[in-house]
């Protein structure tokens, strides 16, 4: 099996082709589990590349780009913008959280635009 260690550096396109080919078992022939192999590998890849202490995004090249973002925490009471009528009201405080965006890349907004 894999390295599971978080991935710190962007992966080129043959750069995931080998991870992802660690995933495969030696002297696999059958569709089906070289198959389940690749996808098991594809998932673990992106995990390891969005996860705390990675490069923070994963991109599949030309199809899509995920990329996350931390959101610092908010005091309670702390000033902030209604974005309905722009007044500052105070807040009711929140805890720092982490976003996740998924992006479509060129290949696959031009496949949807046919």
């Amino acid at each position: 099996m894999a390295n599971r260690k978080a991935i710190k550096t962007k992966l080129t396109k043959s750069a995931l082709v080998k991870e992802i080919a660690t995933y495969i078992p030696k002297g696999t022939t059958d569709p089906v589990r070289v198959t389940k192999a690749v996808l098991e590998g594809l998932a673990d890849v992106m995990e390891r590349s969005i996860r705390p202490g990675s490069l923070g995004q994963f991109m599949l090249p030309g199809l899509v780009k995920i990329s996350t973002k931390i959101k610092p925490a908010v005091k309670k009471g702390t000033l902030v913008r209604r974005p309905g009528s722009s007044e500052m009201v105070p807040s009711k405080g929140r805890p720092k959280s982490m976003r996740v965006k998924a992006r479509a890349l060129t290949r696959l907004q031009k496949a949807a635009q046919k």
